[in-house]
């Protein structure tokens, strides 16, 4: 059911005027701006008689039931409806939002560790699981035969010596190691003037006393190659190596370098030889060395350079590493 309508701003009859104090009724009734009786009004006897001529004629059998009139005298009682009276309306404090957003923030952090708890759960247990499945992949990884794993080098990562030869790869040419206590030097792969993509290996007398043997591309950056003069191009070679190679010694002087006309694996070449000589060294009780570079025309545009020089501890050393220099070849593959 509903309520009856009412208007809680209206003021009941009898109640205290809000704006000024309750006035009677004045007699005869109220005109607006009417501050007395009307004196010209004269309210005739009540009736019951309707004007003549109305449709409507009361029964004069009927029974009436008198309204009850009004009582200025009666109280005042607010709410004169039927049921429950409304609720009210109330203003209260911020106490209720206050527990609303304490309610929210809560729920928030606890959303927020839950979240934290179980993701970082999971996320944990997700590289625990990478990480075994990792090392399990790597214990069954088969090797190859002799004990390899068949892993790659990482790419950029210098070539070592293949211990049999000595390799420039830039012309293809492989060049073995002569016989005799040679170990790596450096290389291959390495500049070092006169030379390119070298690789180098040496007889070492003593711990700063060294034999050398070393191949590779004829470097123009600091030696003229000129594959119509290889003569000249071998004179320029050595003049360059011979640039500080011998500062530690005393008197030194070299004999008239020497050419020959060599063919090596079918192509023209050039063996310039000459000995290098002094009074003392403080390194060794040595007094000459003996040197022979070799210069190789291999294409008409590049030149390989070997050169072997071979101290007097190591003399007997000296023709296998001329030897091995004239055996190079250039038709080998290299990778």
């Amino acid at each position: 059911m509903t309520y009856p309508p009412h208007d809680p701003g209206a003021v009941p009859p009898g109640a205290p005027d809000p704006y000024g104090q309750s006035q009677p009724a004045p007699p005869g009734g109220y005109v607006p701006g009417q501050v007395g009786p009307d004196p010209g009004y004269s309210p005739g006897p009540p009736t019951t008689q309707l004007p003549a001529g109305s449709p409507y004629q009361p029964d004069p059998n009927a029974q009436y039931y008198p309204q009850p009139g009004y009582d200025p005298n009666q109280p005042y009682h607010p709410y004169q409806g039927y049921g429950p009276p409304p609720v009210q309306a109330t203003t209260k404090g911020g106490g209720g939002t206050a527990l609303l957003v304490i309610g929210v923030v809560l729920l928030m952090a606890l959303g927020a560790f839950g979240g934290y708890w179980f993701l970082g759960d999971r996320g944990e247990e997700g590289d625990l699981a990478g990480a075994e499945d990792s090392t399990s992949s790597q214990e069954s990884a088969p090797e190859d035969e002799g004990g390899e794993t068949g892993e790659e080098s990482p790419e950029g990562e210098a070539p070592l010596p293949s211990g049999t030869s000595l390799t420039v790869t830039s012309i293809g040419s492989l060049t073995p190691i002569p016989e005799g206590e040679w170990a790596p030097y450096y290389g291959p792969g390495v500049s070092s003037e006169p030379q390119t993509d070298a690789e180098a290996y040496a007889f070492f007398h003593t711990e700063e006393w060294i034999s050398f043997f070393g191949v590779g591309l004829f470097s123009g950056a600091s030696a003229q190659y000129d594959p119509a003069d290889l003569n000249a191009s071998a004179a320029s070679a050595a003049e360059v190596w011979l640039d500080g190679a011998f500062g530690s010694v005393q008197g030194y002087e070299m004999t008239e370098i020497a050419y020959q006309d060599v063919e090596v694996d079918g192509k023209p070449g050039v063996l310039a030889t000459w000995r290098n000589s002094w009074t003392s060294t403080p390194g060794s009780t040595d007094t000459f060395e003996d040197t022979a570079i070799l210069v190789v025309d291999v294409d008409g545009v590049n030149g390989f350079l070997g050169i072997a020089s071979v101290a007097q501890s190591g003399t007997d050393s000296y023709q296998s590493a001329v030897d091995a220099l004239l055996a190079t070849d250039f038709d080998a593959e290299t990778a």
